[in-house]
């Protein structure tokens, strides 16, 4: 079923009216939220969260209309503009005359409400269209496909893992690479020159130790002639024995 210009018109404003509505309700459910228990939160808001996106969706089969009237408010601000500007220079030029005396007080008085009533009404003007513009283009954006997300390369995956298996070779050889070693020791163990350990000498006995006394047992000088200790004649002695 085609649908004229007026119609499709109609049908995107009942459906912006409802949208608004929407969302206006589902900031008093988050304004009540700790008001109620968690599960009456959570149901209620999805059901109005379900209603917004079938809005949406709906609204998302209108973006050629869309389209076209976010060109037609363009163009009308544009408009709006320039008549702006005209009674802006219009009423300067008023001033300007008014000051070298073509109009009288009541006259210029005059002019000058009519022309502060037309430019407050184009700012007005304004301000609706670039509200409309900016919520219809913020649909048409939302509407936009979101672009896929770029797969993570699987090649930087890789230094990571070749190092868990480097370490796990690694793991697995150190049993033979201790054996290497100990073998290793032994053989320099082996090769080692024998070291005997010798009987540390004894002492010489020695020469000349003293001449003991064959009465009392003293041990004299070798060249003593007499006990040192009880006066027995003892080189005598000992030249006799």
């Amino acid at each position: 079923m085609e649908y004229h210009m007026e119609d499709k018109m109609s049908i995107l404003k009942e459906l912006q009216e409802q949208r608004t509505d929407v969302v206006s309700k589902l900031k008093r459910i988050e304004e009540k939220k700790s008001t109620v228990s968690v599960e009456v939160y959570e149901k209620v808001r999805k059901e109005y969260a379900d209603k917004l996106k079938g809005i949406e969706e709906k609204l998302s089969e209108h973006i050629d209309l869309l389209t076209e009237e976010v060109q037609r408010l363009k163009a009308q601000e544009e408009d709006i503009l320039k008549q702006k500007k005209d009674t802006k220079f219009k009423m300067e030029e008023v001033e300007l005359r008014y000051s070298i005396g073509e109009y009288d007080e009541d006259s210029f008085n005059k002019v000058k409400q009519e022309n502060d009533a037309s430019v407050k009404q184009f700012d007005e003007d304004l301000k609706k269209i670039r509200e409309n513009m900016s919520y219809y283009s913020s649909l048409m954006t939302s509407k936009e496909p979101e672009p896929k997300p770029t797969p993570a390369p699987t090649k930087a995956a890789e230094p990571e893992a070749k190092l868990e298996i480097d370490e796990h070779i690694l793991e697995e050889k150190l049993p033979e690479e201790e054996v290497a070693l100990e073998e290793l020791l032994s053989e320099e163990e082996a090769v080692k020159p024998e070291v005997t350990t010798e009987a540390p000498a004894k002492p010489e006995p020695m020469k000349d130790q003293g001449v003991t006394c064959p009465k009392c047992g003293h041990v004299n000088t070798a060249d003593s002639w007499y006990c040192e200790k009880c006066g027995a004649e003892i080189l005598g002695a000992s030249e006799s024995s």
